[in-house]
């Protein structure tokens, strides 16, 4: 038996080693060596250790807030693994006299024993600080849309004043201490518990871990959802004038309605409301000269107990325009059949005395205007004689005057040159004559 064990014995070890072999190399490409590289943010371990050697201090992170490793194993075990699978960790008990202190990195135990941390470099940098307490009042802030017909009200919350602690070099930064709350689809009053979020003078969130906001509690928002009403916007332009020689040629505002909001209880009670408008006369504008922008602060028309939704328009008014354009002068020529004479006697027939069929009247008026009266014939222009005071034959002056579209207007003091004859009597009929002559 011994003798049949001990046959081949080099045979059978060879064969054992090239086994062996065979399956490492058929492991290395089932399950092939890998590495993979991890982040994860930097947890600081034992930071009393600083309050101990001075109450009155703190710190604040300067860099190396996050960690980057690598790992290493067969790829079956290392493509499970995750940031999260390790510590991360500095501890502030092994800080240097630069203030930097070294990040360690461990597998937790569940994690195969099998998979190697890479060595790596990462530090932790703070700064140490002296350690002060500030107050900020608390900013309620929305977001969303209420359903429709409903806007944000009013809004509080308590506490309304927090106090806040951390480095003095972040705190001495910190601007604005918010909480928000959704108003997505609301039409009724809601209350709600919120964390509050530190911004800074940039408008950037303060998450540094070494800042404490002192809340037992999160801060109650309560927020009231109001019903709007839309109302029309009329400016009244009539006391603006233009000066000698220009013309207003247009106005113009935006928004021309408003949205507004309020408690029931002052919808109720609001005469602006009960109107359905909001009215407001342009202050006097004279002699004006160029086209002139102005703001109707339209926030401070409406009080204290309506509230415009639209926050640019409470915070910018109503943008209004006045068009001025220069006038300039056209000489239109009229046939004189087509000027009515005011005054007319049957007993008399009228012409000019310069013998012409056609008079030359002067107005004034914008270019674009003046064009547009020439090649539209629905704005009617009718020139008017009065030859009342013209009793007897003779040359006479007689002063013109007409009805033209808006926008243009008769040069003042223009008089025309007639004569009056007396009306020749008309020829009898060829019968009447026949009758003559027997």
């Amino acid at each position: 038996m011994k003798k049949k064990l001990t046959n081949n014995l080099g045979l059978k070890l060879g064969s054992l080693v090239l086994a062996v072999v065979i399956w490492l190399l058929i492991q290395s490409v089932a399950d092939p060596l890998t590495t993979k590289t991890l982040t994860q943010t930097v947890e600081v371990r034992n930071e009393e250790v600083l309050s101990q050697q001075d109450e009155n201090y703190t710190y604040s992170i300067v860099s190396g807030e996050t960690a980057r490793f690598t790992i290493s194993g067969r790829s079956s075990v290392i493509n499970r693994l995750s940031a999260s699978d390790f510590n991360v960790y500095a501890d502030m008990s092994k800080l240097s006299i630069v203030d930097a202190v070294p990040v360690e990195i461990t597998p937790k135990a569940y994690v195969d024993s099998n998979v190697e941390i890479l060595p790596q470099s990462n530090t932790l940098q703070i700064e140490l600080d002296e350690l002060t307490t500030i107050q900020r009042d608390v900013t309620v802030t929305t977001s969303g849309t209420p359903a429709d017909g409903y806007a944000v009200g009013s809004t509080s919350c308590e506490p309304s004043l927090v106090t806040i602690s951390g480095p003095k070099k972040i705190l001495e930064n910190a601007d604005r201490l918010v909480v928000s709350v959704n108003v997505e689809g609301r039409s009724s009053d809601f209350s709600e518990d919120v964390q509050p979020v530190l911004y800074d003078k940039n408008g950037d969130m303060i998450t540094a871990e070494t800042v404490d906001i002192e809340l037992e509690n999160p801060v109650r928002v309560n927020v009231e959802i109001w019903r709007t009403q839309t109302l029309d916007v009329i400016l009244d332009f009539s006391g603006v004038t233009a000066a000698d020689g220009y013309a207003i040629t247009g106005t113009a505002y935006s928004p021309q309605q408003i949205v507004v909001t309020a408690s029931d209880e002052d919808m109720e009670k609001s005469d602006i409301i009960s109107r359905g408008s909001v009215t407001y006369s342009i202050p006097g504008e004279e002699n004006l000269t160029e086209t002139t922008e102005g703001v109707f602060p339209i926030a401070d028309y409406l009080g204290d107990n309506l509230r415009l939704v639209d926050s640019d328009l409470r915070e910018n008014g109503i943008t209004y325009q006045i068009t001025v354009e220069e006038e300039v002068s056209a000489s239109w020529p009229v046939s004189f059949e087509n000027i009515q004479l005011i005054g007319e006697n049957s007993n008399f027939t009228y012409r000019l005395a310069s013998g012409d069929d056609t008079v030359s009247i002067t107005v004034t008026g914008t270019e674009e205007n003046l064009d547009s009266a020439r090649s539209d014939t629905s704005q009617k222009s009718q020139f008017y004689l009065d030859v009342t005071n013209c009793d007897e034959p003779g040359e006479y002056s007689a002063t013109i005057s007409a009805s033209l579209p808006e926008n243009i207007s008769l040069a003042p003091g223009q008089e025309v040159a007639i004569i009056v004859e007396e009306a020749q009597p008309q020829t009898q009929t060829g019968s009447q004559s026949e009758e003559s002559g027997q």
